[in-house]
C-alpha cells in the first residue's frame, strides 16, 4: 500500500459548450482554456490520480475536435508526470447528464484500449453489476447520472456495499443529494438521491458533480462530501471562483487539501439595477447604461455582463421595456473588450398587477402532476415519459429547430398512446 497519494479532483468542465449562441466561439474557447489550466495544475502538483465527477463534455454541441482536444490533454498530463517522476497515473471519471446516456456516452469518444490510464466507472452499476477501481491504497466506486437517481441509487447501494474495497474509499456521483446540495426548486424529487441510502455505504469521501457552484468540503449525515463545482461558469449567472482540488492522502487518511483557482479567459459579472419604489422608465435605462459602462471601463480581458433589472415603472405603460439594444451596441464599439451584455428584465407597471411572485415556483414535476393527475396510479409512468423526453431533447434535439427527429418523436408518441389507451381501457 502506498504511504501517500495525491489526487486531483475536478468536475463539470463541459468542453464543447457554446451557450449563449451569440458567443458560441468565445465560450467554446473559454471551456477549453479552463480545462487546459486544470491539467496544468495537476501536472504542477504531480498528482497520482485524477478524478472527474461528470459532465466532461457538452455532448449536444461538442465537435470531434473537442474530443481530440480532451484526449490529448489527458495524454499530456500522463506523459508529463511520467517524465517528471516516473509515475503512471490513473484518471477515473463518471458520466454526467451532459455527457449523454449510457447507450450514447460522449466519454466513449476518448476511451481506447491503449489508454489504460483512463477509466469510466459507474455504468455497470446501473445495470446491477459490481464495478470499482481498486488501486494501491485507493478504492473508487461510483454511479453515472440517471434521471431517476433516487430509485437507481437505492438499488445500486445494495450492490456497492458488497464490493470489497481497500485503503481510502471514494464514491463519485453526478446527481444531487438531499440536504447536501442547494437543489434547484424545479428539480423533480425522483432525481435527488436520499441521504439515508448513501449513509449505508462504508466510504470515506463522496465527490459529487452536477452542482456548478463550489461548496467545497461539507460533512452531512456522518459523511464527508466534496462538491468541487465547475471549472468555468456554465451559465452566465453562476458565481465563482472556479477551479480544482488537490487532496493529499497518507496511510489511508485525508491529511490535507487545497482549492486551486483557475484564471478564466473571460470576466463574467452579474449586476443588478433595482428600486424599492416606483421610478420612471428612463431612470432604469440610465442606471442600466451606467452599470454597463462601469463594468466595461474596468476590463483587462474580454468581458461578459449579465444585468438583472427589476422594479415598478411609474408610468401608464402596461408592459414596459428598456429597448437598449442600440445604446449597448455603441458601448461595445467604444469598449472593445466588452463582448456581450445580457439583460434580464423584470419590470412591472404601476397600473398592472405584479405577477412575479408566481414565476419560477412551479417545478416540472408539479406541472406533470397537475396536468396528468387524472391518470391516478399511472401518473408515475407519465412523469417518466416527460423526463425521458427532456433527456432526449438535451441529447438529440436539432440545434436549428430544437426539436427531435421524426423517428425519436414517434417513439415517445407510441409510449403516450399506449399509456392513454391503457387508461381508457381501465375506465371502460
Amino acid at each position: 500500500m502506498a504511504e501517500s497519494l495525491r489526487i486531483g479532483v475536478f468536475s463539470d468542465t463541459h468542453v464543447g459548450r457554446n451557450i449563449p449562441k451569440v458567443l458560441r466561439d468565445a465560450r467554446r474557447k473559454a471551456f477549453r482554456h479552463a480545462f487546459k489550466q486544470a491539467i496544468d495544475i495537476f501536472i504542477e502538483n504531480n498528482v497520482d490520480y485524477v478524478i472527474h465527477a461528470g459532465d466532461l463534455f457538452e455532448k449536444r454541441s461538442m465537435t470531434p475536435d473537442d474530443a481530440v482536444f480532451v484526449k490529448w490533454e489527458f495524454y499530456r498530463l500522463v506523459k508529463r508526470i511520467e517524465e517528471k517522476s516516473g509515475k503512471k497515473i490513473q484518471i477515473i471519471a463518471v458520466r454526467g447528464n451532459h455527457d449523454g446516456s449510457p447507450l450514447s456516452n460522449a466519454l466513449d469518444f476518448i476511451t481506447h484500449p491503449m489508454a489504460e490510464y483512463f477509466q469510466v466507472i459507474g455504468e455497470k452499476i446501473l445495470e446491477g453489476a459490481k464495478e470499482a477501481y481498486i488501486g494501491d491504497g485507493l478504492s473508487i466506486i461510483g454511479m453515472g447520472y440517471h434521471p431517476y437517481a433516487r430509485k437507481k441509487f437505492e438499488e445500486a447501494s445494495e450492490i456497492l456495499k458488497e464490493i470489497k474495497v481497500d485503503g481510502y474509499r471514494i464514491l463519485i456521483l453526478h446527481n444531487y443529494v438531499e440536504t447536501v446540495h442547494n437543489v434547484p426548486p424545479q428539480t423533480p424529487e425522483h432525481s435527488v438521491i436520499k441521504l439515508e441510502d448513501l449513509e449505508k455505504l462504508d466510504v470515506d469521501l463522496v465527490i459529487t458533480g452536477h452542482h456548478h457552484e463550489r461548496l467545497g468540503f461539507k460533512k452531512t449525515g456522518g459523511k464527508l462530501f466534496l462538491i468541487p463545482g465547475a471549472t468555468e461558469a456554465i451559465d452566465l449567472g453562476e458565481r465563482g471562483p472556479f477551479g480544482v482540488y488537490i487532496l493529499d492522502l497518507r496511510e489511508s487518511n485525508l491529511v490535507a487539501h487545497k482549492f486551486v483557482e483557475i484564471d478564466p479567459l473571460q470576466t463574467i459579472s452579474v449586476k443588478k439595477v433595482m428600486s424599492d419604489k416606483p421610478m420612471e422608465l428612463d431612470w432604469f435605462r440610465k442606471r442600466s447604461l451606467e452599470e454597463i459602462e462601469s463594468f466595461a471601463l474596468n476590463l483587462d480581458r474580454e468581458g461578459i455582463l449579465k444585468l438583472n433589472v427589476s422594479g415598478v415603472v411609474a408610468e401608464d405603460e402596461p408592459f414596459p421595456q428598456l429597448d437598449l439594444q442600440e445604446e449597448i451596441q455603441k458601448l461595445m464599439e467604444k469598449y472593445d473588450k466588452l463582448i456581450h451584455v445580457e439583460i434580464s428584465e423584470d419590470l412591472s407597471s404601476i397600473i398592472r398587477p405584479d405577477v412575479r411572485s408566481v414565476e419560477g415556483r412551479i417545478s416540472r414535476d408539479e406541472i406533470v402532476r397537475e396536468i396528468f393527475g387524472i391518470l391516478g396510479e399511472k401518473i408515475g409512468e407519465a412523469a417518466e415519459i416527460v423526463e425521458d423526453v427532456a433527456m432526449a431533447l438535451d441529447e438529440k434535439a436539432s440545434e436549428r429547430t430544437g426539436l427531435l427527429k421524426e423517428l425519436d418523436r414517434r417513439r415517445f408518441s407510441d409510449r403516450w398512446l399506449r399509456l392513454l389507451a391503457s387508461y381508457v381501457g381501465e375506465e371502460l
